[in-house]
């Protein structure tokens, strides 16, 4: 199986874009994707496809761009050693559920400002 060169939100985290957008004073949607990625990596939600991954079919990128610098996939590769011959398969499912997740703290409270992500680390 070859890495992916596109990859996608789920229905269900591209749902939740704009309002974190909105919320978290982020007006660029890549770095928004970018901090739910980091998001899951700190929460330690799992690299596998489950269904706090959501719906297949949400915006699609252009994994080059999304991570232009392989930060990204260089995260995966150390924290997922078993991931890591097709990182961005797992940038996949984790930028989905970080956006979720955060989505859900930022509901519940949790979060109310990036600032406040920092403060948790």
């Amino acid at each position: 199986m070859s890495d992916l060169r596109n990859i996608a939100l789920t229905i269900e985290a591209d749902a939740c874009v704009e309002d974190l957008k909105r919320v978290l004073a982020l007006e660029d949607q890549m770095s928004l994707i970018r901090l739910g990625f980091a998001y899951a990596i700190e929460k330690g939600l799992s690299p596998e496809r489950d269904i706090s991954t959501g719906t297949p079919g949400g915006a699609n990128y252009v994994s080059s761009n999304l991570d232009d610098e392989g930060l990204m996939a260089f995260i995966v590769q150390e924290t997922h050693p078993v991931h890591a011959s097709e990182p961005y398969r797992v940038v996949q499912i984790l930028m989905s559920k970080g956006l979720r997740r955060l989505a859900l703290d930022i509901s519940q409270g949790h979060i109310g400002s990036v600032g406040d992500i920092f403060d948790q680390v």
